[in-house]
């Protein structure tokens, strides 16, 4: 499945805006994106492996937030779209 990479991400990614994962979950999809891209690990998971508060992290339209969070189920065809909170005045 793909995983979008926003703008202000792409830096962590050699400027990757899709990158290809592998997952059940969205919480095994964002671990199989910061094994291949470890510099984005800081700014999408804490210290225990949660998602960020700040990050939001949408599959198919819908946040998981709204469904079952990291626990939830993945197929092949779904698409993950990353939205951190950007602050600025």
């Amino acid at each position: 499945m793909n995983v979008i990479i926003p703008t202000s991400l792409r830096q962590h990614t050699g400027g990757l805006g899709i990158v290809d994962v592998q997952g059940l979950c969205v919480d095994e999809a964002l671990l199989s994106l910061v094994e291949s891209h470890p510099a984005l690990k800081p700014q999408l998971l804490d210290a225990s492996g949660d998602i960020l508060s700040h990050v939001n992290v949408f599959v198919n339209d819908t946040n998981a937030r709204d469904m079952d969070a990291g626990a939830t189920p993945l197929a092949e065809s779904d698409e993950i779209l990353l939205v951190p909170a950007i602050a600025g005045g």
